[in-house]
C-alpha cells in the first residue's frame, strides 16, 4: 500500500509482515525473488577488443617483405622517401627551420633518385634508363631492360611502382598548398624533390613503354618467321 500526500510526493511502501503474523492474519507470504545466473564465460566479447592492432598491421608489412626477391632493396626504395617526408613535416610544420630543412630534404632526396635510378629500378623490376648526351650537345634516352620480364617478383613489382606513382603525387599536392599560402621559399623546395620525383617516373615510365613496344616487335617477327617457315 501506498499513501500520497497533498504534495503528490508518495511515501515509502510499508514493511512486508514477517512471515508468523501474516499467517496468523491469513495473508499470503512472499516469496524470495530467484537470481538469474549470469554467464561469466570469457568468450563474450569485449568493448574495444576489435580495435585496431598496430602489431597485425607491422606483422602484415613483415610477411608482404618475406614474399619479395629483394627486400633490402624494396626497404631502401622507400626508406629515402620516408626520411626526407619527416624532415619536411617537421621542418616545416612543427619547428619552422627552413634552411636547415631545405639542405637535409635536398641531401636525401638526391641519394634518393640515385637508389632509384641505378639500383631499385634495375633489380626490383628489370629497368633501366640514362640520358645521354651527344658531343652535338642534344640528349638522347636509353633504356635497358629485362628480356625476362615474366620472372619477375610482383611483390618487388607493386612495390616499386606503387611508391614511384605516389612519391610525385604527394609532392605536388605540398606544391600546391604552397602556393596558396604564398610561401614561395617553400614552393623552391616543393619544385625540386618533385622535379626528381618526376623525372625518376617519367624515365622508368618511357623505359616500361620501351620495353613493352620491343617486346610486341619480338613476338610478331618470331610469329611472321613461323607462318614464312
Amino acid at each position: 500500500l501506498q499513501i500520497r500526500l497533498l504534495s503528490g510526493h508518495p511515501l515509502p511502501p510499508l514493511p512486508p509482515l514477517p512471515s508468523a503474523l501474516a499467517a496468523d492474519q491469513g495473508m499470503p507470504t512472499a516469496e524470495p525473488a530467484a537470481f538469474d545466473a549470469v554467464s561469466m564465460s570469457p568468450d563474450v566479447p569485449r568493448v574495444g577488443a576489435q580495435g585496431g592492432n598496430p602489431e597485425a598491421s607491422q606483422n602484415r608489412l613483415v610477411q608482404m617483405l618475406q614474399t619479395a626477391a629483394h627486400p633490402a632493396t624494396c626497404v631502401f626504395h622507400a626508406a629515402f622517401k620516408i626520411v626526407v617526408l619527416l624532415i619536411y613535416i617537421y621542418g616545416r610544420y612543427i619547428h619552422s627551420a627552413y634552411v636547415s630543412t631545405f639542405i637535409l630534404c635536398t641531401i636525401f632526396a638526391a641519394l634518393d633518385f640515385w637508389t632509384v635510378k641505378n639500383i631499385s629500378g634495375r633489380l626490383l623490376v628489370g629497368l633501366r634508363w640514362w640520358n645521354l648526351v651527344k658531343e652535338d650537345g642534344s640528349s638522347e634516352w636509353v633504356f635497358e631492360s629485362n628480356p625476362d620480364e615474366g620472372n619477375l617478383n610482383a611483390t618487388d613489382r607493386n612495390i616499386f611502382w606503387g611508391v614511384t606513382y605516389v612519391w610525385p603525387v604527394l609532392w605536388a599536392v605540398f606544391l600546391f598548398m604552397n602556393i596558396l599560402n604564398f610561401s614561395l621559399d617553400w614552393v623552391l623546395l616543393n619544385i625540386m624533390i618533385f622535379v626528381f620525383a618526376g623525372t625518376n617516373l617519367a624515365g622508368y615510365w618511357k623505359c616500361s613503354t620501351d620495353a613493352k613496344k620491343r617486346a610486341t616487335q619480338w613476338v610478331q617477327s618470331e610469329g611472321m618467321r613461323a607462318v614464312a617457315g
